[in-house]
């Protein structure tokens, strides 16, 4: 996965404005995790995440979290000093522990 520092290729399969979005602006690390977190755990499978946060931290906390649970990180983005983040909710049983 790369960053863009304006805009991601858009995938046509994804409605990315349509997804949840989490709010983390202003809020120190780990707590835009955190929020991603209890989002990803209310949110149905194949369900579709936005995290925006203002923490630089939460560029290597997002990329960290996606990798050791098995959450796809689809589309990572920078823009005017926040960090977006699509990630797609799978089901609890196929997360890796």
């Amino acid at each position: 996965m790369t960053d863009t520092p304006n805009k991601a290729t858009d995938t046509p399969e994804f409605a990315w404005e349509a997804a949840y979005r989490v709010d983390a602006r202003g809020l120190p690390c780990p707590q835009p995790l955190l929020a991603m977190r209890r989002a990803l755990k209310q949110l149905a499978p194949g369900a579709l995440l936005h995290l925006v946060a203002t923490d630089p931290a939460s560029q290597r906390d997002v990329r960290s979290f996606c990798t050791l649970s098995g959450v796809p990180l689809l589309r990572a983005e920078t823009r005017e000093g926040e960090f977006h983040y699509w990630l797609q909710c799978v089901a609890s049983g196929t997360r890796k522990s």
